[in-house]
Parts: structure tokens; C-alpha cells; sequence
């Protein structure tokens, strides 16, 4: 894939602009547009090994940095679901792009789900990996235990040869390409020494935004078919039988991170319902 940056409008009452990092690759004459959202204080670079089975396929494809992390400018300011949709929807228009899958990981699929509530003529389809129910008001008693138990732990300042044995030693079964799109949430210093690209202020800012996320109102809502890919999430759907949404579901076992753990697994589900026109216009 190649790296490219595109600058963005910083909000939608501001002539400033905010720089973006993104991965692209692009075919001719594509079938359709996946624009992959990654997850909270994750990075476009997770999802190189997913993208490298889908190199038969004629889909132009991109990964976006999301505001404050990767390789995107970090901006002072609102961080929460709203505002990175803004962005991303910002992103679809410069860009141009049209017969748009949205395929977002964790955050990145309750973020798919809020943008396609309002979906436009650009948007097909959504895809929620391990994400698009995120329901933290279910599962923490109050936003103060969530935003506690939630809160990243502090790994400023330590070796890169120390995280990565970490990083191996957590997920033994990744290949060393995941290893290293995961490791992309670190710049390094001239002394070896990591810094997680997504401060924690703006992280604790979007679990804020997540904590308000109102996951049943979007997914009555959501305007085009979603496919959601569950791992870790036990999230209570039943309600979506009696509602006049397309929604499907696939359960998993494996990290949360299947995407990056089991690619080719992932890859196969998301095909098989292209292929199988799940996501073509009624």
C-alpha cells in the first residue's frame, strides 16, 4: 500500500485544516471502495495483513489514520464519534469516493454504524469487526468505572526492544507484519524509547463520546446492510429481528484483533458476502 497524506477541514466552522495520514491502494475500474477504520488508539498500519488477501479482488481500498492517532495531526480539541465521523466524511467527499464499503475494527465500527445512519449515495455497506455494539453503559456500572477500568496503561518511555518482545509474547500466533501494525501506535525516540502517537487526554475524550454512544438507536437506524463480526462482544441483538434493518451476524473465537490475527478467516466472511451481494442496493 502507499502512504499518502490529505489535509481536511480541522471542523465544520473552521477554515483551518488538519493533516491525514492514510494507506491507499487502488486498481482499475474497481468493484467497489473498502474504507477501513481502525480502532480506538490503534492505526492504519493493523490492517496491512487484511488487506494483502483481498489482492485479487478489484477494490480500491483505504485505511484512514483517525484524528490524534497514527501518522494524522493531533490537534487540540473535541475528540468523540461525532467529530471523527465528520472526518471521515470529509475524507469520502475530497476523496471522491463512491460504492463505499466502511470496514471499522472496535471503535472504528461503532464509528461506521454512526456515519451510515446518515449515509448518502457514496455508501453501500458497513462491516463491524468486533465493533458497531459497543455498549459501555451495559457492562460498567458508572462512565467513572468504565473510564478507570478502560484507561490505558503508561507505556511512555520504554524500550522498543522491550514492547516488541511484549507484543510477540502476547500474540504468538500473529504474523510479524501484525506484530508491527500494532507496534505503529509508538513513534521511537534517538533512544530507543516509545510514545503512544494517541495521548491520553484525547483517549480518554473519545471513551467519553463511547460512553454516550447510544448503540441501539444506530443500529435501528442504520441506513445500509451491516455484516457484524463479533469476538469478544456478547452484546444482547435480538431486538434487530423485529426492526426492518439488514443486519448480520458472525461469531467468532479469537482476539479482538481478529483481523489482524486470523486475516484470511476475516477475509473469506467479508468476500462470501460480497460475493454473495449482501451489500448490493435494493
Amino acid at each position: 500500500m502507499i502512504s499518502k497524506y490529505i489535509y481536511l477541514p480541522s471542523d465544520q466552522s473552521s477554515e483551518l485544516s488538519i493533516k491525514f495520514h492514510y494507506l491507499e491502494r487502488k486498481v482499475k475500474n474497481p468493484d467497489f471502495t473498502l474504507l477501513l477504520l481502525h480502532g480506538l488508539s490503534s492505526s492504519a498500519y493493523l490492517w496491512i495483513p487484511l488487506v494483502k488477501e483481498f489482492n485479487n479482488n478489484k477494490f480500491d481500498i483505504y485505511c484512514l489514520d483517525l484524528r490524534g492517532h497514527g501518522l494524522t495531526d493531533k490537534p487540540k480539541g473535541i475528540y468523540s464519534i461525532e467529530s471523527l465521523s465528520c472526518d471521515v466524511l470529509n475524507f469520502i467527499k475530497k476523496k471522491n469516493l463512491k460504492n463505499i464499503i466502511i470496514i471499522g475494527q472496535s471503535m472504528g465500527g461503532d464509528l461506521g454504524v454512526s456515519i451510515c445512519q446518515h449515509a448518502n449515495e457514496r455508501i453501500i455497506g458497513c462491516i463491524g469487526i468486533d465493533g458497531g455494539a459497543i455498549n459501555l453503559k451495559g457492562n460498567f456500572e458508572s462512565k467513572k468505572e468504565a473510564l478507570e477500568k478502560l484507561r490505558p496503561p503508561d507505556l511512555d518511555g520504554m524500550d522498543k526492544d522491550i514492547m516488541l518482545d511484549r507484543l510477540r509474547k502476547n500474540w504468538p500466533d500473529w504474523s510479524e507484519e501484525a506484530i508491527l501494525g500494532q507496534f505503529s501506535i509508538f513513534s521511537v525516540d534517538e533512544n530507543n524509547k516509545i510514545t503512544k502517537r494517541l495521548s491520553l487526554d484525547n483517549h480518554i475524550k473519545i471513551l467519553e463520546s463511547l460512553w454516550e454512544n447510544d448503540y441501539i438507536s444506530n443500529l435501528k437506524n442504520i441506513k445500509v446492510p451491516l455484516l457484524l463480526i463479533l469476538v469478544k462482544y456478547n452484546t444482547d441483538l435480538t431486538f434487530i429481528y423485529d426492526s426492518d434493518v439488514t443486519i448480520d451476524i458472525e461469531r467468532l473465537n479469537g482476539d479482538h484483533d481478529i483481523h489482524a490475527q486470523k486475516p484470511k478467516l476475516v477475509y473469506k466472511i467479508i468476500n462470501q458476502r460480497i460475493e454473495g451481494k449482501f451489500f448490493e442496493r435494493k
